[in-house]
Parts: structure tokens; sequence; C-alpha cells
């Protein structure tokens, strides 16, 4: 929508002061520019919010509409290409958070005020363990020995659910899964008891039963100490259940904001509308009559991990079974869905069977020919056939290349394209065909959303054309409008280019609007597979069952 028909909201909530509770949070007029190459970017223009003690208020949009630059101004957590607008007046507890300087906003940091990102891996230190990460916050805000620290960062983990606490505060970030990683940024996030939580999209690594299980306990933490949440998120089921007041956010403008179940039962704006109306849907296109071509074939496929329990002094080591002995076959032009919740090896099993990691057993091929037993350089002729998109698009994009320069970059080592024009046009095409402008080429991953970072890592990798594509979690990061987009996307692709895809994922809305098959995987093992109409309309097992539950009942 463009400025000139922008029809400005209500600086102050309708309910303001109704309902007896303290204001603890009131934001007028944020505003925020970004210096890019070629003029100013206006990321954020006169957002208004209050937030009062013990309630969640919901910021919602469309990737890209100002939500977490608006929650970083909070902060204080902007990048020095930007600029808060001298209109701002963020008031917390009393305290004027503008005009605060650096050494007080680290004493309100974590104290009065704590943040989850988007992006466990890239918010977490790969060398130091999740117990040394942990102890660090503690110490900043509480004087105590290093063993009490270590017993309340286990307490913590075993707070957000996470299996053998213990075990896991020796581990190191890449050694957890995406869902445990964001739940060790929440532990991070509660461990001073803040009395505001901003959580920026705190459950999109997670599937949908630990989604359930996290929401409820922020729920039960803001209940039991009274602390006020800020949740920012493009899924508007989570906001329906959880949120008393919901700011929606387009263009980095609030264009309605209402209590949470008049806005869902009369939305007044046409954006608000089209979000309400936004939902994966349609099914596979159906797959050619007699085409049985195996494009790839896992036997027997087994990886373990061996894991470290005890101290330095008495280790304790176990084999973790992260997949047990499976099997698989994908056909050309078809999409497999595998689904389970965060640690149920759904990841690692898709990266061996590319062999971005090594397993311990079991035969793979890929159009016929035996992979099992190539090294790095037996699959580089392989590579340009075989792309994957990651889950974490900040962390799989090299922050200092250009957008260019990363879509580029595969073009160049596997020898694809005559000279440079010809190349930036397929980086252009690239672009274009994943819903992006070709006119970011000289750009970096930081100065997008995540969800516009995901559709660059999708550029980069159809620009190499390959007959093959694992996707890993490729919607997560994305809102819902945006989803249906990249569905559309990945399908019409199918149907042109005859690609095939393995789609990881815990969004079954998602796998079931784009895979004609699926494998549901528990622990390290299939538990049930099947085409996907019959696997989520009559799960024969009681853990797929529960999945769907949470997925659609949850949500309807």
């Amino acid at each position: 929508m463009s400025e000139n028909h922008f029809t400005p909201v209500a600086d102050e909530r309708h309910d303001l002061g109704d309902h007896g509770r303290e204001l603890i949070l009131d934001a007028r007029n944020i505003g925020v520019n970004f210096k890019v190459e070629g003029g100013t970017v206006n990321a954020v223009r006169d957002v208004s919010f209050q937030l009062h003690k013990g309630e969640t208020i919901a910021l919602v949009g469309e990737s890209g509409s100002g939500k977490s630059v608006t929650a970083r101004t909070l902060m204080k957590l902007l990048t020095k290409r930007a600029t808060i607008l001298p209109e701002t007046q963020i008031t917390l507890s009393g305290k004027n958070i503008v005009t605060m300087d650096d050494r007080g906003m680290r004493k309100l940091r974590g104290n009065d005020l704590a943040m989850i990102f988007q992006e466990p891996m890239s918010s977490l230190n790969p060398v130091y363990t999740i117990g040394q990460q942990l102890c660090e916050i503690i110490h900043l805000h509480n004087r105590m020995s290093r063993a009490d620290a270590m017993k309340k960062a286990e307490a913590l983990l075993e707070e957000v659910q996470i299996p053998e606490p213990k075990a896991r505060l020796n581990n190191y970030p890449h050694q957890l899964s995406g869902g445990q990683r964001q739940r060790v940024m929440i532990a991070m996030a509660l461990a001073n008891r803040p009395d505001v939580l901003i959580a920026d999209e705190p459950t999109t690594a997670l599937d949908v039963t630990v989604q359930a299980q996290i929401l409820h306990l922020i729920d039960g933490l803001k209940d039991k100490y009274g602390m006020a949440v800020i949740l920012i998120t493009h899924d508007l089921t989570i906001v329906r259940q959880f949120s008393d007041y919901v700011y929606v956010m387009q263009n980095g403008r609030v264009q309605e904001h209402n209590a949470t179940e008049a806005l869902f039962a009369n939305p007044q704006h046409a954006y608000t509308r089209h979000l309400l109306a936004s939902e994966p849907k349609g099914t596979a296109l159906p797959l050619v009559e007699g085409a049985h071509e195996t494009v790839l074939e896992g036997k027997n496929v087994k990886v373990s991990f061996t894991l470290k329990r005890g101290g330095f002094f008495k280790p304790d080591f176990f084999e973790l079974k992260a997949v047990d002995n499976l099997d698989i076959t994908l056909m050309r032009h078809e999409t497999l869905g595998i689904v389970g919740e965060s640690g149920s090896g759904k990841t690692t099993f898709g990266q061996a069977l590319i062999r971005l990691i090594g397993n311990q057993g079991g035969q793979i091929f890929f159009d016929g020919e035996p992979i099992h037993d190539k090294d790095r350089n037996g699959m580089r002729p392989l590579r340009s056939r075989m792309q994957i998109v990651f889950q974490d698009p900040f962390a799989s994009l090299n922050p200092r290349m250009s957008i260019r320069q990363i879509i580029e970059e595969g073009l160049i080592v596997n020898h694809i394209g005559a000279n440079t024009r010809e190349r930036v046009d397929r980086v252009r095409q690239a672009l274009v065909d994943a819903g992006m402008p070709d006119t970011i080429l000289n750009r970096f991953p930081h100065e997008f959303s995540g969800g516009q970072r995901q559709r660059i890592a999708i550029a980069r990798a159809i620009a190499l054309e390959p007959e093959f594509i694992l996707l890993d979690e490729p919607t997560s990061a994305l809102d819902l409008s945006v989803q249906a987009q990249i569905i559309d996307l990945l399908r019409k692709l199918q149907d042109e280019k005859g690609l095939s895809y393995l789609f990881i994922s815990h969004d079954l809305k998602v796998v079931r609007a784009l895979c004609h098959r699926v494998m549901v995987m528990q622990n390290g093992q299939i538990v049930e597979q099947g085409p996907v109409a019959d696997v989520l309309t009559t799960p024969q097992t009681e853990y797929t069952a529960r999945l769907v539950r949470a997925a659609f009942e949850i949500a309807a």
C-alpha cells in the first residue's frame, strides 16, 4: 500500500486502561530509517503500541513489514546504518529507552527486557558449550558460584523441556537440532526473569507439538511471574490462541489494531483480511503416469553420534542412533516429505543421503550411481545436480558476500554460463523465480528479513537448474502468504523442470499441499509412510495422530 493511501490508526489501544492492569511499556511514533545504496529506506513509520503487565500483545505481518526492526528498536540493537527518528518515544517502567546510554541499556537487557531471536544458530556462539553460554547470562546479572550457575542452567534447560539437560550442557550448538537450539535461546532469555519478553518468531524452528509446549511454557511463565510478552509472528493460529491484543503491520506501519477476538471476528483493513485468508492450499501435481525412474535411493542407511555424559574426569560416552537403518526411494518428479518432531533425525537423514555428512552403514544411490563410498572430490561432479535449501537462511548465506556473489558462486564453481553477462542473467532470473526483485544484486544478507533471506537461498539452489533439491524446512521462516507463493513456485518449477524434492518439515499443512508421499520419523526410525492423503487423514500410529492433531485441530 502506498504512502498516499495510508489511513492513520489511533496511537492508543482501544482498551487502554479498561482492565486495570499496570502499563509497563508505552511506545509512541517509532520511526527507523536505513541508509542503503542510493538513498534511504523508511523501515518503520509512526508505530505506536502499549503493553500491560501480565499480558501478551502480538505484532503480525508479512516478512519485511518492520516487525523485527520495531522489536530491535526497543532493545537498541539496530545496525550502524539505522537511524532512530527524533519523534520516537519508548518508556519502559518509567525509564526512557531512547535517551538511555550503552551502560544503562546493558543493565536493562536481560534484567528488564529480554529477547528471543528468530535464528538460533546465528544467535548462539558456536565455540562455547550450551552450559557456558547459559552461565554467562546468569553471571551477568547475579553473583553466584560456577557450580550454582550450572545447576540453574540445568534447571532452565529442564524448564524448556530439553531431554537429558545435564548431558546437553556439555554440547555445542551444532550438536543440537534446530528446535532444541531455539529452546536454549528461550532458556537464555528467561534466565533472569525479565519484566518484558520479546519473542521474535519463537517457534519458527519447532515442530507442531513442541511449538504448543513452548507457547504454553511462555504463557505459564508469564502468568507465574507477571511477565509481559511481545509476540512477533506470522502464524495467525498462534496469535489467536496466545495474544490478548494484535497490531497488524505492513510496509513499516500499523494498519490495524484491536483486541484479538475482535480483530479475528471483524477485520477492518483489506490487508488483515488477506492475512487471515492466507493458508497453504491445494495438493501436489499428479505424478506422470508410468514414470518410475528412481532418482535417489537409500538402503539400510545408518548415522550415529557419540555423545558424552558426566564430567571431565569421569566421562561416560554413549551412542545416539540418529538414523537407524532406514530405506528410502524417491522417484523423478516426485516430492517426498519427511516429518517428525525436532530431534527425530529428519535433517541428519537428508544430509546423509546427499553425502553432506558421513553415514556409518548402508548404501546410497543417486540416479542409479552408488555414492555412499564417494569422498568429497568424488561427489563434486554431482553437486550441481543436487542442491539443498537449509532451514536457517542467515547461517547458510555468507554475510560478507553480496546477493549476486552468493548466487553466482555455484555457477562459477560448476562452470555454468559462458560469460559474466550470461551468469548475471541467470542470477536475475533465479531471483525473479523465487519471488524477489532482480535489483538487489549489490545488497547483503543482513539487509533482508528472515523470509526474504530464505527466498534468496531458494534462488541460489534453483540457479544451477538441478534435478534434485533437498528442502530442509524451507518455509518455516516464511509468513503464510509467502509460504503459499513458495509452494506454488516449487510446484511450478517441478512441473516445468522435472525436479524431484525431498521435503523435510514439521509443518503438516505445507506437507499436505506439496508432497506426494510422506514418511514419519521418530527417534531415528520410520514409524509410518504412505501417500500424503492416507497418512494425514487416517494415521496408523498414535505418534502420527498426535502430530496431525497438533497441526490441524489446534489450528481449527
